[in-house]
């Protein structure tokens, strides 16, 4: 049987005896493309030569390229693991041709590497051509000996490729293989005939070749391209299912390591069919996770991010029916670097760092999903008692909001007990909450307001506020809503919020009135200015537009700080780090980036040191126009997912700092003054948030330090130098004192316990201590719930305390009697008198609630149930 990595090489091999170049894969992350979640296809590294914007550097290319295809028009996660073939990530294996060879070719050299190379049996193997393509059937016919019958025509659906609505686009020839009558997969359906791009599994196709030979201009005309490309796709895993005659791609060598891991690890054999799914779901999954977050993809609640957390999460529950509950995702990354590694290099080096994202994420995951399956169960059980087989969209968001399920982990629980989801109300309830986060903002603009489209209807902004913070302007529109004034102006001296950075505020000046400008948004380079009026009514004049100066250089100060950071922390963490937001405030900033776990003190000293390092050493900061591909041979930094023009601005901080940015900076480091690390803290699994300052801001900070140090020195009695081994002392002698206190308390508990066991009443033969309770805290609770288990021996237990206005409930069952009465659901209906919720086990169960002047029925309530 050949190996996976003998029949990637020998396509490779044989292009490249065909003349062909090698090139990399691209990365799956599409930094440079935004209309991609993912790279879902071999094409999209090449689409700006298709498009006509650079010149190939080769004519003849081939590859292996990584996909994942998940989210989006692509999203087919629920088939996933139930059949054989489909995948989130997979390889395309492809060659091109940019104005160099076309359909003979691509033809031939397909053919003869299916049948001469791969010994494919030709009377197996279909040629599919375009209705309109007899070119390409002439070529079937006459160039290789595929039997004649064997060539047909089909139409656009199948046979006709397009880029998108408008561009290139051309006709495809398909090579399918027939694996025979046994892998039909519809033999029962009445009527059903096993064809080629028919619906059954008898007939799959190979590889793809697509000729690109038109262009489709807007209104949907196609005129011939001057130059004609050839783009070919044979899905790897497909062509070794079939290469190592095997029925799914989970039984080749790509995936039975993985099967074979995920065995070891959980215990549980693998089963072809149904049972089986938990393990293919997981193996499919892992590879996907390992070489996306390996290309910088990190699992997020926002675009591609959140369809990497939702695969990651899918796959953890999938983990669950395995009988996995600690995290164990990670130990399968080692399988599939041993498995691909060879091949995608980035896959060894960043190994350690996938592995520890992936345990981060699924150990987060892991906190909420007990919580969550309990509360799915309670919304099953309603829906049970009422009858109804949907769960509502409010309980499909609950449980993505509270408790991180994706709806389509909903789904899948839903689909296991023959419920479905609400996807519409859960829809509904998306929406409510972006509008509520939408009105919380500070400047919300209302694009389809009839104001606001007048006002975007003016000409495109000039930005100024690089060069001066004082212009003459021309006032184009605005309009007033109850003293606030919304604008426009010809040019601006005014920074629009973006990239992370505040807008401006100032003031616009005219003959009889003037606006103090609060806030600035751009749309399509029309910057929109908001403010309130100090005086007289606006209209349209020359005014005069002026920056408040000094709020800007505090921004400046801290934008350019940054990007210090960012350098600092790529200089003391590692490469790794990559940016994934900020904000840049006149009194502070906060910089996001990649990073799997704490920074310690010794490190973040380092990072602030090396800041102020390059503050004092007084760099200059350069800010230059270059055309995108320059900037990134110079090393530039762009941010992760950001969309850039073909010319971009880059910020140089000496040689210590190259970013993409086009916000704005001091001209000079030693303008900063001084640079503070205020907090660093997590925001998310895999990212950390640092917050600093500068400038006379960081030396307030360390001023209010410095009185602290001197006023518990003060407390003290004591120098500064013995404030640490005072503190202790007193730290010590604190904890010795609250252990004296906990047991005085533990046994004024127990006195209060046992005059309660000696009044204790018998509830249908059941000795019951039913009681409100004084107590401290509710930490306290426990601990009496053990006391009075041992003092009862056989009986139950229901207290009930006041404490902080608020209720606590403690249930205990003693063992013996477990199998007639459980404190879990005691206490829930306990609980629910006084406008709580709870649970726990057998035996044991705590709760809270709201409403303490409802204990006394609540009380009742425990008797009752104690008495039926």
């Amino acid at each position: 049987m050949k190996s996976s990595k003998v029949i990637r090489q020998e396509f490779i091999d044989f292009f490249v005896s065909k003349g062909h170049k090698i090139v990399k894969s691209a990365s799956v992350i599409p930094i440079e493309d935004p209309t991609l979640l993912f790279t879902n296809a071999g094409m999209n590294q090449f689409k700006d030569i298709f498009l006509g914007r650079v010149e190939p550097e080769s004519g003849r290319v081939v590859n292996s390229q990584k996909c994942i295809r998940a989210g989006g028009k692509h999203n087919d996660l629920e088939e996933v693991g139930r059949d054989g073939y489909h995948h989130t990530f997979f390889e395309m294996l492809g060659n091109w041709s940019f104005a160099d060879y076309y359909k003979k070719e691509a033809i031939t050299w397909a053919w003869e590497l299916l049948t001469e190379v791969w010994k494919l049996p030709k009377e197996k193997l279909y040629g599919t051509v375009h209705i309109s393509d007899e070119a390409a059937h002439d070529i079937w016919e006459n160039f290789t000996d595929i039997d004649c019958k064997h060539i047909e025509y089909h139409g656009d659906k199948d046979n006709f490729w397009e880029m998108g609505d408008s561009g290139p686009c051309g006709p495809s020839s398909e090579i399918h293989i027939d694996l025979g009558e046994d892998f039909c997969n519809m033999k029962d359906v009445p009527g059903h005939e096993c064809r080629v791009n028919g619906d059954c599994h008898r007939f799959i196709e190979l590889w793809n070749l697509v000729f690109i030979q038109y262009n489709r201009d807007e209104n949907g005309e196609l005129h011939p391209l001057k130059h004609k490309y050839v783009d070919t796709g044979a899905g790897f895993e497909r062509i070794c299912q079939v290469l190592q005659g095997v029925r799914s791609n989970y039984d080749t060598d790509l995936f039975i390591p993985i099967l074979k891991e995920i065995e070891k690890i959980s215990g549980v054999a693998y089963d072809k069919g149904e049972k089986g799914v938990p393990h293919r779901v997981i193996a499919d999954h892992i590879r996907c996770l390992s070489f996306a977050i390996a290309d910088g993809g990190m699992p997020s609640n926002e675009g591609r991010g959140y369809v990497l957390r939702r695969i990651l999460r899918r796959a953890a529950h999938h983990g669950r029916l395995l009988h996995l509950r600690k995290p164990f995702l990670s130990e399968l990354v080692e399988v599939v670097v041993e498995n691909l590694g060879h091949h995608y290099a980035e896959l060894k080096e960043k190994k350690a760092y996938v592995k520890m994202i992936i345990f981060a994420e699924e150990e987060r995951f892991n906190l909420t999903l007990d919580n969550g399956l309990a509360r799915f169960e309670e919304i099953r059980a309603k829906l049970a008692k009422e009858d109804f087989a949907e769960i509502p969209g409010t309980d499909v968001f609950t449980l993505y909001d509270t408790y991180g399920f994706p709806p389509d982990l909903t789904g899948l629980l839903a689909e296991r007990y023959g419920l479905t989801v609400d996807k519409e109300g859960f829809i509904l309830e998306m929406q409510k909450q972006r509008d509520r986060a939408r009105s919380a903002s500070h400047f919300t603009m209302d694009i389809t307001s009839e104001e606001m489209l007048r006002l975007l209807k003016q000409p495109v902004t000039e930005f100024l506020g690089y060069e001066t913070l004082q212009t003459k302007s021309q006032l184009l529109d605005f309009f007033l809503d109850e003293g606030k004034v919304t604008f426009v102006m010809d040019k601006t001296p005014f920074y629009a919020e973006a990239g992370g950075q505040v807008a401006d505020v100032g003031f616009v000046k005219g003959s009889d009135f003037l606006i103090r400008v609060t806030d600035v948004q751009k749309d399509n380079e029309i910057y929109i200015h908001q403010g309130m009026m100090i005086n007289g009514i606006p209209h349209s004049e020359e005014v005069f537009a002026e920056v408040d100066e000094e709020r800007r250089l505090r921004i400046m100060r801290n934008h350019t700080s940054a990007h210090l950071l960012q350098a600092a922390l790529r200089q003391v963490l590692g490469e790794h780090i990559q940016q994934k937001g900020s904000y840049v405030h006149p009194d502070h900033l906060r910089f996001d980036f990649a990073h799997f776990q704490q920074m310690s003190k010794r490190e973040l000293d380092m990072v602030e040191n090396i800041v102020n390092e390059k503050i004092r050493e007084c760099l200059p900061v350069t800010k230059e126009s270059k055309d995108i591909e320059t900037a990134r041979q110079e090393g530039a930094i762009a941010l992760f997912g950001e969309k850039y023009g073909d010319i971009v601005r880059v910020v140089s901080v000496g040689e210590f700092s190259k970013e993409f940015c086009g916000g704005t900076h001091l001209d000079y480091t030693g303008q900063i003054g001084y640079f503070k690390i205020i907090s660093e803290s997590s925001i998310a699994a895999g990212v950390r948030r640092i917050e600093a300052t500068t400038g006379d801001n960081a030396e307030k900070i360390i001023k209010q330090e410095d009185e602290v140090l001197t006023e518990a020195g003060r407390l003290l009695h004591s120098n500064r130098q013995d404030i640490i081994e005072k503190l202790e002392k007193l730290l010590d002698e604190n904890k010795l004192f609250q252990k004296e206190i906990e047991a005085l308390q533990q046994k004024a508990a127990g006195g209060q316990l046992d005059e309660l066991v000696q009044k204790a009443e018998t509830i249908n033969g059941i000795k019951t201590v039913i009681s409100r309770i004084k107590i401290n805290s509710t930490k306290d609770m426990r601990g009496i719930g053990d006391q009075l288990r041992d003092k009862l021996k056989s009986g139950i237990g229901v207290l009930v305390a006041a404490v902080d206005d608020k209720v606590s409930i403690l249930v205990i069952v003693t063992s013996d009697l477990t199998g007639r009465f459980q404190a879990g659901k005691i206490i829930g209906e306990v609980a629910a008198e006084v406008g709580g919720k709870g649970g726990g086990r057998p035996d044991m169960a705590q709760a809270g609630g709201k409403d303490i002047d409802r204990i006394d029925m609540a009380l009742e309530k425990a008797r009752g149930m104690i008495n039926d």
